[in-house]
């Protein structure tokens, strides 16, 4: 009698043990499905450039912070001044960051004229780094940048003023991006417009130097990227960057005009 009461306990208590081990693995099933979902609810962002990448970052990461999702959205940046793509294509500690970083897009810049006055040179390197990226699973995208205020006084034969510096820009990216099946963010082309709309705000997205970008011409480059990475317009997002509202309402609707968004 005793005996089958012992016998019987010992079989409740191993009941109970099998039933809480189940219970474990099913909750460590179910926290690593969580941190599973959590990771592809992150996105990853590369931005690998120069100073006209460097002098967006505080409006960029400003302005992503204060949009939906700004709480999934990580950015790293590599942005030393002058910089080209070849030089970035040769350096070993950008190829290794691209490939070990878990990105889900890398976004690449060259230097303010070399997709213009090189473009080979430009369309050669973009290409290399694009196959390193597409190797690494994430999705290359291309900044177009803008032309200078005033022409390239470097190559003034060839690019004497903005129009024809924003023209070749505009057509080197935009012949690159087709060809690594890339993303565009048509920043260049979206101040092309704000140019063409209002001619002081057009002057205003410059520095002093007539080269680099202003608050006003980081703003409009950070709406463009949210709009053309995330398929999303950055209208409602509450981040102005010291743009005037009437200011902010013509970059916005030409940041429709060249995105959709």
């Amino acid at each position: 009698m005793i005996a089958g009461i012992f016998n019987r306990s010992s079989r409740v208590r191993m009941t109970i043990i099998k039933g809480v081990f189940q219970c474990a693995v099913l909750l460590l099933l179910f926290c690593a499905s969580n941190e599973s979902s959590f990771a592809k609810d992150t996105t990853r962002i590369l931005f690998i450039g120069n100073s006209y990448t460097g002098q967006i970052r505080g409006t960029l990461i400003s302005l992503f912070k204060a949009s939906p999702r700004g709480r999934s959205i990580e950015m790293e940046f590599i942005t030393p001044g002058g910089k080209t793509l070849e030089a970035h294509l040769k350096n070993e500690t950008i190829s290794k960051i691209i490939a070990e970083g878990n990105w889900d897009y890398v976004i690449l810049q060259d230097q303010s004229q070399t997709p213009a006055v090189y473009p080979k040179r430009f369309e050669s390197a973009a290409i290399k780094l694009d196959k390193l990226i597409d190797a690494a699973g994430a999705k290359t995208v291309f900044y177009q940048t803008w032309g200078r205020r005033d022409g390239d006084k470097q190559n003034a034969k060839r690019f004497p003023s903005y129009k024809a510096m924003q023209k070749a820009l505009s057509k080197s990216y935009a012949t690159t991006a087709r060809r690594c099946n890339a993303i565009l963010v048509p920043v260049g082309d979206t101040w092309a417009l704000v140019r063409k709309s209002d001619v002081d705000l057009g002057k205003a997205l410059y520095a002093s130097d007539g080269s680099h970008p202003s608050g006003k011409g980081a703003y409009l480059a950070a709406c463009v990227f949210y709009a053309s990475i995330f398929r999303q317009s950055p209208q409602a997002i509450n981040f102005r960057g010291g743009v005037s509202d009437s200011e902010a309402a013509l970059i916005l609707k030409s940041v429709r005009q060249t995105t959709g968004k």
